[in-house]
């Protein structure tokens, strides 16, 4: 390896003082020295300047940067122009990681060098009180996705790595550019760059990183970040990687929020939409704002889906059973997931406590 320098970690903060000591010193006592810690300072107008000149002055490994505030993607990007690392790793200024974080990522990447992109499973932590359920199932399905196959089929359920836990070769983000400002979520977009051009994906085995979980945090607020937004970036990907190529149009599974805020999103760039699809037995002719609606008390019948063989079927079903009997259904039929089908709304295994390791 040509770069002195074994791993750059890239933490971009905005006031940020009350969290930022606690990363700090995760990242301080890691079980791996050979890092910098590469932090970009978005215009902080509380005593977070002051911690980062003090935290400077004691590790020449942290190099500070401190810009206007212009945003989280100038930030990073900032951060990877500065970068002196053979490998990138991500972190935010109000997340732990264990101390053996950098030493495990690194180490899983040289073992899996087929690999492009790797995280590591996640826990969850609040001020007070305790995840919220939707946090949990989140983190659940998140965690379960493990290998490249797994995260290939949900790569359009939801984002399938979880951004501060990423881990690459800095190579990479320059390959696709780094960060772009979109309508959506920048992590998710990497993902989704990356694939486009062929990376493969993977997650170290152990919950290395215990995410902050507050209300007024930027993924819980921000638009860019929410339903809309996170469709917007599923059609347009699913429109820049040909999964409409010489299909006719879509056809969408389940008619509640999902469902809706995909045929809008699709709407949007000018796909047609065939109709919904859902398990209400409704009068014939109906529809759900302008479109068709089909409704079956139980599965349709198999003949019933020949006619939408040269469409893209959308699964936007909600619940877990019943996405997972659609799907089942689907297969037997003869459709292939990813190809003829692709489900936009994660499902998750049975919530389960994970034992995190101690800080």
């Amino acid at each position: 390896m040509k770069s002195k320098t074994l791993i750059s970690i890239i933490i971009p903060v905005r006031n940020d003082f009350l969290k930022l000591k606690n990363c700090l010193n995760d990242i301080k006592y890691q079980t791996i020295n050979h890092y910098e810690l590469v932090i970009v300072d978005d215009g902080s107008d509380d005593d977070t300047p002051y911690l980062l000149e003090k935290s400077c002055r004691e590790d020449p490994r942290i190099r500070v940067f401190r810009t206007e505030p212009r945003g989280i993607v100038s930030a990073l990007n900032t951060g990877l122009t500065e970068c002196k690392g053979y490998f990138v790793a991500r972190m935010d200024a109000d997340d732990r990681m264990h101390r053996t974080r950098l030493e495990k990522q690194v180490n899983f990447l040289k073992k899996n060098q087929t690999l492009d992109l790797i995280g590591c499973m996640v826990g969850g932590f609040t001020d007070k009180g305790s995840l919220s359920e939707s946090i949990i199932r989140y983190q659940s399905w998140n965690n379960a996705l493990k290998t490249h196959e797994q995260i290939e089929s949900d790569l359009f359920a939801e984002s399938p790595i979880i951004h501060p836990t990423f881990f690459a070769k800095k190579k990479l983000f320059y390959e696709i550019g780094g960060y772009s400002n979109n309508e959506w979520a920048e992590d998710y977009d990497i993902i989704f760059k990356a694939y486009g051009r062929g990376a493969k994906f993977g997650k170290h085995p152990s919950v290395l990183l215990n995410k902050y979980h507050s209300p007024k945090r930027l993924s819980r607020s921000d638009y860019i970040y929410k339903r809309p937004a996170m469709f917007e970036a599923k059609v347009h990907y699913l429109l820049e990687f040909g999964k409409l190529k010489n299909r006719r149009g879509v056809l969408i599974v389940g008619s509640g929020p999902t469902g809706r805020q995909a045929a809008k999103s699709f709407e949007n760039r000018g796909v047609r939409i065939l109709g919904f699809l859902d398990n209400r037995q409704g009068a014939e002719g109906r529809h759900i704002k302008k479109w068709p609606a089909w409704g079956f008390p139980d599965l349709p019948p198999p003949k019933f889906l020949d006619k939408f063989r040269d469409a893209l079927i959308i699964l936007a079903i909600g619940d877990s059973d019943g996405q997972i009997a659609f799907s089942d259904f689907l297969q037997k039929s003869g459709f292939i997931e990813n190809l003829d089908y692709v489900r936009v709304i994660y499902n998750w295994p049975p919530v389960r406590k994970l034992k995190l390791q101690t800080m």
